[in-house]
């Protein structure tokens, strides 16, 4: 079922593109790197990348491919995730950010509750970070 709506996503991406969603897959952009991991995409407007990230152990991981330049803004979905303790990023030549620690994020990084989870938003200089590809880690407060 999981696979039926993806493909109907990049089907809709794919025609809707000159109509403002990305023309690019975004299946191409991202993956997961741990078993427990889950990805989920949203359709988004043109420049912005949409998905959403689920965990069962609390610590969620993603590689993301180097991002073209046009896009402007990440979006990610955390469903089930209760407090979410830190947000890190690696790129490809192993060096770490930590773009939220719990309680600030750098500039361009908003965490906002959003009832049964989070949504992350990041922007600005926060996507020079993600640019050139690598690994963005969530940990999450499990009770």
């Amino acid at each position: 079922m999981r696979t039926l709506i993806l493909y109907f996503v990049l089907w809709f991406c794919t025609l809707a593109g000159p109509l403002g969603c990305s023309s690019i897959a975004p299946r191409e952009l991202a993956q997961s790197v741990v078993a427990d991991t889950h990805l989920g995409w949203r359709s988004a407007p043109e420049n912005q990348l949409v998905f959403s990230l689920a965990t069962v152990s609390g610590v969620a991981q993603v590689e993301l491919q180097p991002l073209p330049e046009e896009f402007t803004l990440l979006t990610l979905e955390l469903p089930g995730m209760r407090k979410v303790e830190g947000i890190q990023w690696q790129d490809e030549s192993g060096q770490s950010t930590v773009l939220y620690d719990g309680e600030d994020g750098l500039d361009g990084v908003s965490l906002q509750s959003r009832g049964y989870g989070f949504e992350l938003q990041l922007q600005l200089s926060s996507m020079d970070y993600l640019r050139n590809g690598g690994v963005l880690t969530v940990i999450d407060q499990k009770r």
